[in-house]
């Protein structure tokens, strides 16, 4: 049996084309997850605020209002990001010199906003899958991280 190797070589191209077009078509939902609430945006808002107080190391550290700082450029409806973080999972990672190059994505954010129809979501990055591209003790704790993430999200889009 002979091996073409210019259909080998051809086959193995076009796989690799589709699996990277299916990578960059499906990242997007992976990396980023929306959750619809059935609340009001005050309410989730203080629901965060009240749920991350009880869990452990994780503290609201700032909440940055967009319809307010954007207010010259555009009528936004409520939206936000709410920076979150657990200072033990931090200080985990930054131990290491190495590691400290994800401080450009820390604290970790949680968007909370309203759309044009009155329905407020939660919007939440999957940190788990983001710290398995880095590995190592990133990985390790980036993956404690979004368990605890999804665990309060699941808890306040459970409430109705």
């Amino acid at each position: 049996m002979t091996i073409n190797w210019l259909s080998l070589v051809i086959g193995v191209v076009i796989g690799l084309l589709i699996m990277g077009a299916l990578v960059w078509l499906m990242m997007p939902s992976m990396m980023l997850v929306r959750h619809k609430t059935g609340q009001g945006y005050g309410d989730v808002l203080a629901k965060l605020n009240e749920i991350l107080s009880k869990k452990g190391d994780w503290k609201v550290v700032h909440t940055n209002d967009y319809q307010q700082t954007t207010a010259n450029f555009a009528a936004l409806e409520k939206v936000c990001s709410v920076n979150v973080c657990n200072l033990r999972y931090a200080a985990r990672i930054l131990d290491e010199d190495g590691n400290r190059g994800v401080t450009a994505f820390m604290p970790l954010s949680l968007g909370v906003y309203e759309d044009k129809h009155g329905k407020v979501y939660i919007s939440q990055l999957n940190v788990g899958l983001l710290g398995m591209m880095f590995g190592g003790t990133i990985a390790k704790v980036m993956k404690m991280a979004g368990k605890d993430i999804n665990e309060v999200v699941g808890s306040i889009i459970a409430l109705k």
